[in-house]
């Protein structure tokens, strides 16, 4: 075994037993019973983490001070033995001191959150703190309801300014509380939130964007964590005999059968988001469960059941829960635990009919997925996440991802290079899509799949080496295999390979041997994607059947079109990871740009697009500017007067063409650049091949109006048949042929 390997596997097994340890221990201590010190088995794996810290210290030669500083002696003790290994290092620290805290006022806010105290002063403050840190992105007010409390509750959150603070004279209990504090709220939305939590980064704003990317959105809650690392709710799910649970409760936070937005029966109260006047409609929470316990289910229940809306489990939104804190962990004379088993009944009595629905099945996941169960599964297999304002092929897969959630299909994507880039990551999940990353330090993706293949229906793959990574496995499982292109490697290595000056023999060698690859990649799929027509003519006259063409997708913009007198200059885009634009860019600055410079030297030129190597960056110039990666491009495309693409070999459909045809922004192009879109030159493109007459086709339509107009009037009607509705008619056939 290699020395990676070896390492790779030591964290491996050392984080799989520490999980072991963790799960036993904790679930233990939760429902109030000793620490398994009596189990064997539990000794077992404390004797196997000591050997891995052991060799993690003097073979890896690993410093644990960070780890271990500023612990007590009890707390070093168990972090050593495996069972503190993946608890939160970042949870703020419960003192008894209290500083004021100063809340942001909003004119309008969009959510009330709300926060129901009864004594816990510590736990409450550390709450509001919480929330005051790590919530951004949204116009929320706070409502905290003092349900009686005799310690210092009330003196202390008197300190914290721009609250609203309900005092109740009498203690009403939880949910009585909950629903007088949701009679202050002003908010679109309603947040329920116990004051025995820590809100994480991002918290509120992704239980948000829930309603705002999915239809009939009526509930959404947050992932419960424990502080010491482990799942306390990811979803609540309900049997067909009416018992609730907590689905994934002492599993890994990281585990990826609770990463990805779910239909679940109910969500804890512990932190729910909802629409008020939803809320309001139901009549709040429903006090015959009152003083607590089973209000959150019923409320969910009615959501799903009563309004016909959908309760979602929010895996983004991640919220440190230190349960039981008021009403404690486990049934005692005189405390409020003891009406979860008084309100069971009331609440299996209500609902009997709609569990008389459910399948006849105990396992946990089989009733979690059962909101899935009747639709089908498509995998989306890529190098990277769709980077979708950053390049062409990722916009036209995220394109394409969102036409199949429209289709109601359900979507798993695998980034087989990228983890968690940010914002792609967090939009793909708000959106519904179930994202396969690379968590540490689990085994490879390819094995992750095996565990969910049998929920596969359709595989689309893309790029040739992730297709004949994969190949051994849809095989073996019968799944319907997609070859996406992308576009046709072996096509575009041939045009460089005529335009560079290399050996040329072996490259000409490498190159067939990659189109014998390509070739057969598509002859073994069940179904190759182009995207032109051209590309599927030569696989056509390669011996390939079975093609269809998927375009890019363009979607015209709307905006205030600017006229030919409010424009100047030129601009180019592109992703520069790929080299033909490299390679564009270059030919531009250096041979075309001088020519249309002598006769015109105020014009200037925009070098867009992500990830500039130093040759393009160099380019920069008082003439020249090169930004790199920016969020909005808009502006360029409605201020610029020509769009210039000199691209000079590549393959495919060329995003940045459609992308300037969106704006009616006129171009000017190669014949390769225009290639695959039934184009006009004249019309509504310019097209020369060579660096003269791209300069002088440049300075025509730059110069002339008439010219301009009429290429600008017709930029718009070539990109009709990529609309997302013409795509979704070719898809929509496509994958009736997988049923």
């Amino acid at each position: 075994m290699s020395s990676k390997k070896f390492t790779r596997w030591i964290d491996r097994e050392n984080y799989k037993v520490s999980l072991k340890i963790a799960s036993s221990y904790y679930s233990r201590k939760e429902n109030g019973e000793s620490p398994p010190y009596d189990s064997l088995k539990f000794w077992k794996h404390v004797l196997k983490r000591l050997f891995f810290v052991f060799i993690t210290l003097f073979r890896f030669n690993k410093n644990p001070y960070a780890v271990y500083r500023n612990k007590s002696f009890s707390k070093k003790i168990k972090r050593m033995v495996g069972i503190d290994k993946m608890e939160f290092t970042d949870l703020l620290n419960y003192k008894n001191e209290f500083k004021s805290l100063e809340f942001p006022v909003f004119d309008h806010p969009v959510v009330s959150i709300v926060i129901c105290v009864h004594n816990q002063i510590r736990y409450t403050y550390n709450c509001l703190a919480s929330v005051l840190m790590n919530t951004t992105n949204v116009d929320y007010e706070v409502i905290v309801v003092d349900d009686y409390s005799s310690d210092s509750s009330l003196e202390v959150l008197k300190l914290i300014e721009n609250i609203k603070l309900i005092i109740n004279e009498e203690n009403l209990g939880f949910l009585k509380s909950s629903n007088r504090g949701a009679s202050y709220a002003s908010g679109q939305y309603i947040c329920f939130l116990n004051n025995d939590t820590q809100v994480r980064t991002g918290w509120l704003s992704a239980l948000l964007a829930t309603f705002d990317l999915n239809e009939h959105v009526g509930l959404v809650g947050a992932k419960l964590v424990y502080p010491y690392g482990l799942i306390q709710e990811a979803g609540g799910i309900v049997n067909y005999k009416g018992e609730p649970a907590n689905y994934g409760k002492f599993e890994a936070v990281s585990d990826l059968k609770y990463n990805y937005l779910r239909e679940t029966d109910y969500c804890s109260g512990a932190c729910i988001l909802l629409l008020l006047r939803d809320f309001n409609q139901l009549g709040g929470f429903s006090e015959e469960y009152a003083p607590a316990y089973y209000e959150d289910t019923d409320l969910c229940f009615a959501i799903r059941y009563i309004l016909k809306k959908r309760v979602y489990y929010q895996p983004l939104a991640e919220v440190v829960h230190y349960e039981g804190v008021s009403s404690g962990k486990v049934k005692t004379v005189g405390n409020v635990k003891r009406f979860q088993e008084i309100n069971t009944k009331t609440f299996k009595e209500k609902w009997q009919n709609v569990f008389s629905t459910f399948n006849l099945v105990d396992n946990f996941r089989e009733i979690a997925d059962k909101f899935l169960s009747s639709q089908k599964t498509i995998l989306f297999i890529e190098p990277l996440l769709p980077l979708y304002d950053k390049d062409s092929g990722s916009r036209r897969i995220f394109e394409i991802i969102k036409i199949c959630l429209d289709l109601k299909y359900r979507i798993i994507f695998l980034p087989e290079f990228d983890s968690k880039t940010e914002p792609y990551y967090s939009r793909l999940t708000n959106m519904g899509v179930w994202v396969l990353t690379r968590i540490f330090p689990e085994q490879s993706l390819k094995k992750k799949l095996l565990s969910i293949v049998g929920k596969i229906d359709v595989a689309w793959v893309c790029r040739p080496s992730l297709n004949e990574y994969y190949q051994d496995l849809f095989e073996r499982q019968n799944i319907f295999w997609i070859y996406d292109t992308v576009d046709l490697h072996f096509l575009r290595l041939e045009r460089e390979l005529e335009l560079k000056n290399t050996d040329k023999e072996e490259a000409a060698k490498e190159v067939r041997l990659i189109k014998e690859k390509e070739i057969e990649l598509a002859k073994a799929a069940d179904l190759t994607l182009v995207v032109t027509p051209n590309e599927a003519s030569i696989l056509k006259d390669n011996g390939i059947k079975t093609i269809e063409v998927i375009p890019n997708i363009h979607v015209p913009k709307q905006f205030q079109f600017l006229g030919f007198e409010h424009r100047s200059d030129l601009c180019f885009i592109g992703g520069y990871r790929h080299q033909p634009n490299v390679d564009a860019a270059i030919w531009l600055v250096n041979e075309i740009m001088p020519l249309i410079w002598k006769r015109y030297p105020d014009i200037k030129l925009n070098l867009l697009g992500s990830y500039p190597p130093e040759e393009v960056v160099e380019l920069q110039s008082d003439r020249v500017y090169v930004p790199g990666y920016l969020p909005d491009v808009s502006t360029f495309f409605i201020t610029n007067r020509v769009f210039v693409a000199p691209l000079r070999y590549g393959a495919g459909m060329k995003g940045k063409i459609g992308q300037s045809l969106e704006y009616g922004l006129p171009v000017v192009t190669t014949t390769i650049g225009a290639e695959g879109m039934n184009l006009e030159n004249g019309k509504n493109v310019l097209i020369a091949d060579d660096a003269d007459n791209f300069a002088k086709k440049v300075i025509d339509i730059y110069t002339d109006e008439v010219l301009w107009n009429e290429v600008a009037m017709h930029s718009m009607e070539a990109i009709e048949e990529y609309t997302p509705e013409r795509v979704r008619e070719k898809l929509y056939k496509l994958f009736s042929r997988t049923n």
